[in-house]
C-alpha cells in the first residue's frame, strides 16, 4: 500500500459552505475559465520526501475537488518529487512541481490538465488546425450542456458545449481532445479524418458513495462523513409518472419508509418512516401542517429522507421521527432555458374493484321488498337477500318470474303495481356507473443567471377528472427563487411558492350512506340498472324528492354525485428568505426566515330529501373555514478551520423561533327554509356554530461540531434546546444531544482490490415529543368543556380526567449502527442499518377513586423499545457501451414491544402483555378449543368469547422495493416494483358485503334451501359436551376439563350470515396485507440531438409511454392492501399515458 499523503485545503472568499457547492454544481464553466485565479484561492500544506507525483495527484483528488488528467505518456506520473509546504495556496504548489518534475499544468474546472514538458511527447504541427466541431451526450442520449472540451496541444482556452450539447474547437488529426464535465467520467478522444464527432459521456459511479447530501437545516455535508443514514432520491425519479402528490412518487424508492397509498380520490397518502410520523422540511424549514399536495414534483431537485432521531435532532422534537425534505430547484448561470413537462394519464383499468354477485337480487328471505318511504311499495328490505334472478316462468307474459317492483307502473283499475320481470339488469353497475378517470399535468419553469446571481420560476397545474360522476381537482402552482450576490461577502437567496388545490366536488370516503359505493356496491342489486337511475328527481317534484329503488335507508347514487356536494379551496404561500454573509474565511453568518400561511374554504350541501341511514333530511349547509400561519426564524454562526494536516473542525451554532397559529370556524344549519338555497342565512332553526384558536411558539438555541480526523475520522455533536410556550413553565424546558461518528476504512486500510469502499457508522440521540398530544397543543391544561344545557342553562363541566401537574413529554433515547460497502469500483454497493429506540415518559390512564371527582389521572407510564433493520442494495449488473442495467433492491421492517408497564401488578398494559409487540391486534372472536376450532351452542350458533383475543399483528414484517432502468442507445425503461411482506389489514368491505348479501361468496345453495324455509346450514366447529373451563383476568386457561365432539345442528342460512356480523365474528374479515405490485412502468425515447441541432429550437427532447399501478398480486380480496386499510374503499385504478418533454 502506497504511502499516503494529505492536503488540507480552505475555499477562501466562498459565500458559503453551501453555496460553494452550488456554484461548483451549477457554474462550473465559470469557474473553469478563471481556474488559475481559484487554484490561487485553495491553501494548502502537503509534505513528501521522494514520492511519485500519482501520490501526489491521488491525495490531491481526495481531499479536494481537483482531479488530474493525464495527457500523453502516463509514465510521467512516476516521476518523484520532495516538497515541505505549509500553509501554501495551491498555485504556488503546482508551480513548483512544474519545476521540479518537468512537467505543466492546465487548469480545466475542475480538472487539472498534466503534460510532459521535456519536449519527448511534442510533436510539431504539420497542418493547420481546422474546426471541429462534434455534440456530447449522457447514456440516455440527452444533450449535456456546459460540458468542457480541451484540446491542451493547440494552446488555446477550453471552450464549452452549449445549450444543445454542441461544441465547436480547433484542432488536427493525432490531437488529444480532453471532454470533462462534473458527474461524468473524462474522456479523451483522438482526431482522425472525420470533422464531426458524437461523443458519449458515462456517469461516474465511483463517486457515488462520496456525494454531498442535504442534511438537517438545510446543511450539505459529504454522504461519506455522516453517522446516520441518509437516503436521496433524485427529483428526476418524479417528473414522469405522475400522481396527485409527489410524496406518491416516493414509494417503494426508500428503505424504511412505508407510503399507504390511498385509493380515495383527493386523499394525501399516509407516511411513516420507521413507524412514526416524520417531519416534512423545504429547503431547511419545517413545513409543520405537511400538505401532500402542495409540493410541485417539477420543482424538486432532491428528496434527502433523515432517518432515525440522530438524523434531525437539530430540529428538535418536531423531528423526533426523522424528516422527510424536499430540495427545490434552483436557477442556473447561463442564456435562458427553458423546460416544458407534460404527463397525461388515463384511468383505463382497475386493479381492485369489488365484485358483487349478480344471481339474487333485493330483499329478504327470498322475497323482493322496497321501501318508497310513503307507505307504498312492499315497505321492507334493505338487503340483497331477495329472490333468485333469470328464473323461468312460463306462466307470465314475460317467460319470467314476475313481481312487482320499485319502478312497476300502476295498474288505474286496481291501484296496484303491476308486476314486472324479475332480472338481472344491472349486472355491471359499478362499471356503468363509472366513468374513465384522468390525469393530467404540466409544468413550464425558465431559469437564467449570471456572475451576480440565477433565477427560477415554475408554473404548474394538476387537473383530476375522478372516475366518479361530477368529480374533479386542480392544483395550481407558482414559485420564484433566486440568489444574488449584494458583494464579494454577502448573498441573498430566496423562494416564495403560491398552490392552490380547488374542487367543486369530491367524492365522501369511508362507510355510510353519503358514500355512493355504499349505496352500489353493498345495497343495489343485479335487479336495478343503475342507468335506469339517472333522472334523479321525482317527477314533478324536482328538488324536493329524489328517485330511487328504496327511499328510507339508501340514496341514489346519481342524487349524490350531483346533488349531495363537497367543495374544497386552499390558498397557500410558502417559502424561505436567507442573508449569507462571509465574515471572515473561516466565519459565516446566516439570518434565515421561513414561513408558511394557508386559508381553506370546506362546504358541504346536503340537499333535501337525503337519506341519512333512517333520517330524511330537509336540506343543510355545512361550512368550514380554516387560517393557518407559521412562521420559522433562525440565525446561523458557523466556523471552519484546518487546524493540521491531521484535523479539521467545523461548528455551527445558532438560534430559532417557531410560531404557529391555527384557527377553525364551523357553522351548520338546523335544515333550509328554501330547498336548494345554500346559504347560512338560509337556515330553519338556529345555526350551530363552534370556533377553535391555537398558538404555539417554540425558542429554541442549538449548536454542532464536526470534526474530521486524519480523513477517515469523522465526529460530530448536536445540541439543542427547546422552550415550549404551551408547556407548564416548570416543565417547558428541553435538551436534545445527539452523537455521530463514522470510519472510512477503506482510505486507511489494505483491502481487497475489489472493496472500492468501506465504511461504518453509529450514532446515538435522546428527544422528547414536546407535547403531551400532538393535536391538542394545550393538553397539559386541566380545561371545562360544554355540557348539556341544565334547565335551558348553558352549562359546564370539569373534565372526568386529572391531568398529573408533574406530566412531561414522552421521551426517545435512540442508537442506530450501520455498515457501508462498495465493490467493484462501486458498480455493487451495499447499506446495512440496525437501530433500536427506547421511548418513556408515554402516556396512561390510571384509574382513581371516583370520591375524587376524577374517573382517571393521565400520567406518564410504560415504556417501549422500538427496533429495526434497513437494507439498500444498488448494482450495475451489465455496462456496455450502448446498454447498461441499473438496479436497486431495498428492504426494511420496524417493530415496536411494550418493556414496561409501570402500573400494572400482573405485567399487562390492557391485554398486552410485557414483552409482546405493541401492533397486536385484540378484537372480540366466538369461543375456540385450544387447538382453534369454533365452539357451537345447543341452537346451532357459535358463542361469543367472553375475552377479547389477538389475531396477529397489524404492522408488516418487512417492506421492499425494487428499481430497475435499462438504457439501450436512445430508449430507456424503468420499472419499479414494491410491497409488504404479512401484517393483517380489516376490511369493511368484505364485512359488509358477507353481511349484506352481495358478496359472490353467499351464492350458494344453502341461500336456496333457507329461502324455502329449510335448516340445512352447519357451521364449521365443535359443541362441549361436558366438562368446563377457568380463566384468568386476562382471559388466560387456567383449567380446562371441557370434551367436545363435532357440531351437528343445522341453522338457516340467511339468519347465520345477517346475525353472525357482530363485533365477535369481526376477526374473521382480518386478511393478510401481503402483496407485489408493479407501480410504475416507463418507455422513454431520447430524441437525437443531431435531429433536435436542425431544429435549432431544442437543446433535449424525450417521448415517454407511462404505467401506473399495472398489476398486482394480494390475498386481499376485492380492495388494494396499498392502503393498509379499508373502510369501503374505492376501487383501485389501472393508468397509462404519455409523457413529453421539451427544452429550449
Amino acid at each position: 500500500m502506497h504511502q499516503k499523503i494529505y492536503l488540507h485545503c480552505r475555499w477562501l472568499g466562498c459565500t458559503s459552505a453551501m453555496l460553494s457547492l452550488m456554484l461548483a454544481f451549477f457554474c462550473s464553466p465559470v469557474l473553469a475559465q478563471s481556474g488559475v485565479t481559484e487554484t490561487a484561492r485553495v491553501n494548502c500544506s502537503v509534505k513528501a520526501s521522494g514520492q511519485p507525483l500519482r501520490n501526489v495527484f491521488n491525495a490531491i483528488e481526495m481531499q479536494t475537488d481537483y482531479n488530474f488528467v493525464c495527457v500523453g505518456e502516463t509514465a510521467i506520473l512516476d516521476r518523484k518529487v520532495s516538497l515541505n509546504l505549509l500553509n501554501s495556496n495551491l498555485r504556488a504548489i503546482l508551480t513548483q512541481i512544474e519545476s521540479l518534475a518537468q512537467v505543466s499544468f492546465a487548469v480545466n474546472g475542475s480538472s487539472i490538465v498534466v503534460k510532459d514538458n521535456t519536449g519527448a511527447t511534442h510533436r510539431a504541427p504539420s497542418t493547420v488546425r481546422a474546426p471541429l466541431q462534434g455534440v456530447v451526450m449522457n447514456e440516455h442520449r440527452e444533450a449535456i450542456p456546459g460540458v468542457s472540451v480541451f484540446n491542451p496541444n493547440s494552446g488555446s482556452d477550453s471552450v464549452f458545449t452549449n445549450d444543445k450539447g454542441i461544441f465547436v474547437v480547433p484542432a488536427r488529426k493525432g490531437d488529444l481532445i480532453l471532454v470533462i464535465a462534473a458527474g461524468y467520467r473524462e474522456k479523451m478522444l483522438t482526431v482522425n479524418d472525420e470533422r464531426s464527432y458524437e461523443i458519449t459521456l458515462q456517469a461516474d459511479t465511483s463517486r457515488k458513495l462520496n456525494e454531498v447530501v442535504v442534511t438537517a437545516l438545510g446543511i450539505r455535508k459529504e454522504k461519506k462523513s455522516l453517522g446516520y443514514t441518509v437516503q436521496q432520491v433524485s427529483g428526476e425519479t418524479l417528473e414522469k409518472v405522475k400522481a396527485p402528490t409527489a410524496m406518491s412518487g416516493l414509494t417503494g424508492k426508500v428503505a424504511g419508509l412505508n407510503i399507504a397509498n390511498t385509493t380515495d380520490f383527493f386523499q394525501a397518502p399516509s407516511v411513516s418512516l420507521r413507524g412514526q410520523k416524520p417531519l416534512i422540511v423545504i429547503d431547511g424549514i419545517p413545513d409543520l401542517e405537511g400538505d401532500a399536495f402542495k409540493i410541485n414534483a417539477d420543482d424538486i431537485e432532491s428528496v434527502s429522507v433523515l432517518k432515525g432521531t440522530s438524523a434531525a435532532a437539530l430540529y428538535g422534537s418536531i423531528g423526533k421521527n426523522g424528516a422527510i425534505m424536499y430540495n427545490t430547484k434552483r436557477g442556473r448561470k447561463g442564456d435562458v432555458k427553458v423546460e416544458l413537462n407534460s404527463s397525461t394519464l388515463l384511468q383505463t383499468g382497475y386493479l381492485r374493484i369489488p365484485k358483487v354477485q349478480t344471481e339474487y337480487g333485493d330483499g329478504n328471505y327470498g322475497k323482493y321488498a322496497y321501501i318508497d318511504g310513503s307507505g307504498g311499495g312492499t315497505e321492507g328490505g334493505g338487503w340483497l337477500w331477495g329472490p333468485k334472478l333469470d328464473q323461468k316462468d312460463p306462466t307470465t307474459p314475460s317467460g319470467y318470474f314476475e313481481t312487482p317492483q320499485y319502478n312497476s307502473p300502476v295498474d288505474p283499475a286496481t291501484g296496484k303495481l303491476v308486476p314486472l320481470p324479475w332480472v338481472s339488469r344491472g349486472k355491471n353497475n359499478l362499471k356503468n356507473f363509472f366513468r374513465t378517470g384522468l390525469l393530467s399535468t404540466n409544468n413550464l419553469s425558465a431559469t437564467w443567471g449570471g456572475d451576480k446571481g440565477t433565477f427560477r420560476v415554475s408554473a404548474g397545474e394538476i387537473f383530476q377528472k375522478g372516475v366518479m360522476p361530477n368529480t374533479s381537482m386542480n392544483n395550481a402552482s407558482f414559485s420564484v427563487s433566486g440568489n444574488y450576490n449584494l458583494s464579494k461577502r454577502l448573498n441573498v437567496d430566496g423562494r416564495l411558492s403560491y398552490n392552490r388545490e380547488f374542487s367543486n366536488n369530491y367524492p365522501t370516503t369511508g362507510y355510510g350512506p353519503d358514500n355512493i359505493l355504499y349505496n352500489l356496491v353493498l345495497w343495489t342489486g343485479a335487479d336495478v340498472d343503475i342507468r335506469d337511475l339517472k333522472n334523479y328527481w321525482v317527477k314533478g317534484k324536482e328538488g324536493l324528492q329524489q328517485k330511487n329503488y328504496n327511499n328510507s335507508w339508501y340514496n341514489n347514487p346519481y342524487f349524490v354525485a350531483y346533488q349531495y356536494l363537497q367543495g374544497y379551496r386552499k390558498d397557500n404561500v410558502f417559502g424561505s428568505f436567507a442573508l449569507n454573509y462571509d465574515i471572515s474565511p473561516s466565519f459565516s453568518a446566516k439570518l434565515r426566515t421561513g414561513i408558511n400561511e394557508y386559508g381553506t374554504d370546506e362546504t358541504t350541501q346536503e340537499p333535501k330529501s337525503y337519506i341519512g341511514y333512517s333520517s330524511i333530511s330537509n336540506g343543510n349547509l355545512f361550512y368550514t373555514k380554516k387560517g393557518y400561519f407559521d412562521i420559522t426564524s433562525d440565525f446561523i454562526l458557523s466556523y471552519k478551520h484546518d487546524f493540521s494536516q491531521n484535523f479539521s473542525l467545523s461548528a455551527r451554532a445558532g438560534g430559532a423561533n417557531q410560531y404557529s397559529n391555527y384557527r377553525r370556524l364551523f357553522s351548520r344549519t338546523d335544515g333550509l327554509t328554501i330547498p336548494g338555497f345554500y346559504s347560512l342565512g338560509n337556515s330553519t332553526n338556529p345555526l350551530y356554530s363552534e370556533n377553535t384558536l391555537q398558538e404555539k411558539q417554540i425558542k429554541s438555541l442549538y449548536g454542532m461540531v464536526d470534526a474530521e480526523l486524519y480523513h477517515f475520522i469523522y465526529l460530530g455533536i448536536t445540541g439543542r434546546n427547546d422552550w415550549v410556550s404551551t408547556l407548564p413553565v416548570r416543565n417547558n424546558s428541553f435538551f436534545y444531544p445527539s452523537v455521530t461518528g463514522a470510519v472510512v476504512l477503506s482510505d486507511v486500510l489494505k483491502l481487497p482490490a475489489a472493496v472500492s469502499f468501506l465504511k461504518a457508522r453509529g450514532s446515538w440521540s435522546q428527544v422528547n415529543s414536546g407535547a403531551i398530544d400532538a393535536n391538542d397543543p394545550y393538553a397539559s391544561i386541566q380545561t371545562y368543556s360544554l355540557a348539556n344545557k341544565w334547565n335551558n342553562v348553558p352549562a359546564l363541566s370539569w373534565g372526568a380526567e386529572l391531568i398529573s401537574p408533574h406530566l412531561i413529554p414522552s421521551t426517545t433515547q435512540s442508537w442506530e449502527t450501520g455498515l457501508v460497502i462498495g465493490l467493484l469500483q462501486n458498480r455493487v454497493n451495499l447499506d446495512l442499518t440496525y437501530f433500536q429506540n427506547r421511548e418513556y415518559n408515554n402516556f396512561a390512564s390510571v384509574g382513581m377513586s371516583l370520591a375524587s371527582g376524577y374517573g382517571t389521572r393521565l400520567v406518564n407510564a410504560d415504556e417501549y423499545k422500538r427496533k429495526g433493520w434497513e437494507m439498500v442494495l444498488s448494482l450495475v449488473p451489465v455496462k456496455t457501451s450502448q446498454f447498461q442495467w441499473q438496479t436497486g433492491f431495498n428492504v426494511s421492517n420496524s417493530h415496536r414491544w411494550l418493556t414496561e408497564a409501570t402500573y400494572s401488578l400482573d405485567g399487562y398494559k390492557d391485554n398486552l402483555k410485557v414483552g409482546e409487540r405493541s401492533d397486536k391486534i385484540f378484537t372480540g372472536v366466538y369461543q375456540t378449543t385450544p387447538d382453534g376450532q369454533v365452539i357451537y351452542g345447543s341452537n346451532g350458533m357459535p358463542l361469543s368469547d367472553a375475552y377479547q383475543r389477538a389475531v396477529g399483528y397489524g404492522d408488516p414484517k418487512w417492506i421492499y422495493g425494487w428499481q430497475n432502468s435499462f438504457n439501450y442507445k436512445q430508449f430507456t425503461l424503468t420499472c419499479s416494483m414494491d410491497g409488504r411482506l404479512g401484517g393483517l389489514i380489516y376490511s369493511t368491505t368484505n364485512l359488509k358485503m358477507i353481511w349484506g348479501g352481495s358478496s359472490p361468496a353467499t351464492a350458494n345453495h344453502f341461500r336456496d334451501e333457507a329461502y324455502q324455509g329449510l335448516q340445512t346450514y352447519v357451521g364449521k366447529g365443535v359443541v362441549v359436551t361436558s366438562g368446563n373451563v377457568q380463566y384468568d383476568n386476562h382471559g388466560n386457561i387456567l383449567s380446562d376439563t371441557r370434551t367436545y365432539a363435532p357440531n351437528k345442528t343445522p341453522v338457516n342460512y340467511v339468519s347465520y350470515m345477517t346475525s353472525t356480523n357482530d363485533a365477535p365474528a369481526y376477526n374473521y374479515f382480518y386478511y393478510s396485507g401481503t402483496y407485489i405490485k408493479l407501480r410504475e412502468v416507463v418507455l422513454t425515447y431520447n430524441i437525437s440531438p443531431a435531429f433536435l441541432k436542425r431544429t435549432r429550437v431544442f437543446s433535449s427532447a424525450s417521448a415517454s409511454l407511462i404505467g401506473n399501478n399495472l398489476l398486482m398480486f394480494a390475498k386481499l380480496p376485492n380492495v388494494d392492501p396499498d392502503a393498509e386499510g379499508d373502510n369501503l374503499q374505492t376501487p383501485s385504478l389501472r393508468s397509462v399515458g404519455v409523457n413529453l418533454n421539451l427544452k429550449f
